[in-house]
């Protein structure tokens, strides 16, 4: 049955950037009972005996949270005030974070609810027009969803975690899947985007067109999500290694070179940074252990992590784009594009989409690039340099390491400065 409880979040989670604890992903187990002040018992709660009519009747004050497919339940929630403050969420540069911080109310739907759920919304949100936005990290991903969010049309919704709660179950399981766990999967994230349409359209109905940026890890399945969501128009926005690389290692090491350049050196990564990054995140085990790379003779520090990351990132959006063309992608930005062109760039993307803009909404786009779009998350950037810093971490060794397991990687991503585009058809 589904069921609904007083929540609050769990003091740990609040904010600091000095922390990397707020950017855990979500799960049923990030909040206390406001009442009683302990865990969370997923045995009491409020019984929903009628889920459609509750969400009908309530579904502008829900959005969803995650999914926890061992105990087969996908989790919504209410924050506090939600008429003064759930707009101010949706516009957080990291829309989980928010839900987080400012949860009181906590709605559990059991999977087997899901399909009736998704087919009595779908028509209340028939008109909406779904757009992901997949990319490759710490490429200004953030600052495009604030772009595209100042637009008349569009609602840009930055990282909703659910499609992460999706992931780290695949990844566990070496995306490797029976038919009708798949299946399962594909319902799970179609009801999902339709409780998510719901939400936000009835905050703010007159606009249709709501744009997910989900986690980067979402790349890895997203021809599954396609499938979920088959209308939905696609963005890939991605950057060079080095520039991805620096980008990292600052927010990693709290923008302190030296910070780096000793763990590295002594590696204090390979036996304390790593294993802790894991063992808060076991789905992270993707980058340091992947088949393709799991025999290279290399130490498995933050070097090599970050190196990996990008590397199987762009290999994946290379095979959705020519396994897929259709459907992958609609529209290719590159952060060097975003960063010099700024809103000419973002017009070209809007288009791409099918969203037409207006001179005075092409002020408010430029607007977007006068702030930081991370301001007070735990990850936001330190250093403001791009791609042609002088400044740049990636030094000799570095430059070394990249070459090396790209070799051994032995992909269709041959260098560094790797360029995505589709192929010709013959």
């Amino acid at each position: 049955m589904a069921s609904l409880r007083h929540v609050r979040c769990k003091n740990k989670f609040q904010a600091d950037p000095g922390r990397s604890l707020p950017y855990l992903r979500t799960t049923l187990y990030d909040f206390e009972n406001s009442e009683l002040r302990q865990s969370t018992s997923l045995d009491s709660g409020e019984v929903i005996s009628d889920p459609i009519g509750f969400l009908r009747e309530n579904g502008a004050d829900f959005s969803v949270y995650c999914v926890d497919f061992d105990r087969r339940l996908l989790a919504l929630v209410k924050v506090q005030d939600v008429a003064n403050s759930g707009d101010e969420v949706r516009k957080a540069p990291f829309f989980f974070q928010a839900q987080r911080e400012n949860t009181e109310e906590l709605l559990t739907i059991p999977f087997d609810l899901l399909p009736s759920i998704a087919t009595s919304l779908e028509e209340a949100v028939s008109t909406v027009r779904n757009v992901l936005l997949h990319h490759v990290g710490r490429c200004g991903s953030t600052l495009l969803c604030k772009a595209m969010d100042s637009t008349a049309e569009v609602q840009a919704v930055s990282e909703p975690d659910v499609y992460i709660s999706v992931y780290e179950f695949l990844q566990r399981h070496d995306f490797n899947l029976t038919p009708a766990a798949e299946d399962e999967v594909i319902m799970v994230l179609k009801c999902s985007t339709i409780l998510l349409n719901f939400y936000f359209i009835k905050n703010d109905p007159s606009r249709q067109v709501i744009c997910y940026k989900p986690r980067s890890c979402a790349l890895f399945y997203a021809d599954l999500l396609q499938r979920a969501v088959p209308s939905a128009k696609t963005i890939f926005l991605y950057r060079n290694l080095p520039g991805f690389f620096d980008s990292w290692a600052s927010v990693l090491f709290s923008g302190s070179y030296w910070r780096y350049y000793i763990s590295t050196a002594l590696k204090i990564d390979v036996f304390y940074h790593i294993p802790k990054y894991i063992r808060m995140e076991q789905s992270l085990k993707f980058f340091t252990d992947n088949h393709r790379l799991v025999k290279y003779p290399a130490a498995r520090g933050v070097p090599f992590f970050l190196v990996t990351s990008w590397v199987l990132r762009m290999q994946k959006a290379y095979d959705l784009i020519n396994d897929d063309q259709a459907g992958f992608f609609h529209a290719l930005v590159t952060y060097k594009e975003l960063v010099t062109h700024k809103e000419r760039a973002v017009l070209k993307v809007l288009k791409e989409i099918g969203v037409d803009v207006s001179p005075e909404e092409i002020v408010k786009i430029k607007k977007a690039f006068g702030k930081d779009s991370q301001e007070g998350a735990s990850i936001q950037s330190v250093r403001r340099k791009g791609d042609t810093s002088k400044n740049t971490w990636v030094g000799n060794w570095e430059r070394k390491l990249v070459s090396s397991v790209i070799e051994y990687f032995s992909g269709d991503v041959d260098g560094p400065e790797f360029v995505l585009k589709k192929k010709t058809r013959r």
